[in-house]
């Protein structure tokens, strides 16, 4: 007998332009038809990954948004994940492909990129340092041990894989965890955007997420604040992680 988890999400209403807000819209999900999805959960910075290095400014960019997503892979997300696999809710990972030559047994469509023009590769130079991808913690960096899939548990590099997964196994719901929450969460393959035009309900995990603050960013986690209200205007909804523990626990 199918089970059905209830979760009462939150979404922003933007018409009437002057009256703009929140609304709340519950769902009754039968629990086989929904998946949990981390996205891009990097282990630079982690106790299994490569260390931070100043010199360049990759993965979560600057020390405070990546100490701050150490914390909520261990805190929320590993909870959150535990209480899926408990269900036998579907657990997907996604991740970049920049990680192949660590994971050569997921398949890969990256190729050799093409040569910059000589203002945008002193653009990438002056945003990231110079010979970032060979040599920062990026090229060295895998899926964070605490959220690594666990038996069966998919990881893919590209919508179209996730894709196949999830209809062979008639999910039409996603719960979206992981980083960052205004880049790859929101626009990477895989992500938020690319399964919406799939078909997928799309729920956000708004505590399991943290955009590429800076220094002065972040202690109003501006870039994570804006990142979820394109998520619940433009993408779907939302809701804390404690809510989708408590229901599955039900």
């Amino acid at each position: 007998m199918s089970r059905t988890i209830c979760v009462k999400t939150r979404y922003y209403r933007a018409r009437p332009v002057n009256d703009p807000g929140h609304e709340q819209e519950i769902f009754e999900l039968p629990l086989e038809k929904t998946a949990l999805v981390a996205m891009h959960c990097w282990n630079i910075g982690c106790p299994d990954g490569p260390a931070e290095d100043t010199s360049f400014c990759v993965g979560m960019g600057w020390p405070q948004a990546t100490r701050e997503a150490g914390r909520i892979m261990g805190e929320t997300i590993r909870p959150v994940m535990d209480a899926a696999r408990r269900t036998s809710m579907a657990v997907c990972h996604v991740e970049s492909d920049w990680m192949d030559d660590q994971y050569p047994d997921v398949e890969s469509h990256r190729r050799p990129p093409n040569p910059l023009h000589p203002h945008h590769q002193a653009m990438e130079d002056r945003a990231h340092g110079p010979k970032y991808l060979k040599e920062s913690p990026l090229a060295n960096m895998r899926r964070a041990k605490i959220v690594s899939p666990q038996g069966n548990e998919p990881m893919v590099f590209y919508g179209d894989q996730l894709h196949a997964y999830l209809q062979k196994q008639k999910i039409e719901t996603l719960f979206y965890c992981g980083f960052a929450a205004d880049m790859c969460l929101l626009g990477a393959p895989g992500g938020a955007r690319d399964m919406l035009s799939r078909g997928y309900r799309c729920i956000l995990l708004r505590d399991a997420t943290v955009g590429v603050e800076t220094p002065q960013s972040f202690p109003d986690r501006m870039n994570t604040r804006y990142a979820i209200h394109l998520f619940e205007w433009k993408i779907g909804f939302s809701i804390e992680s404690d809510q989708l523990i408590k229901t599955l626990g039900n």
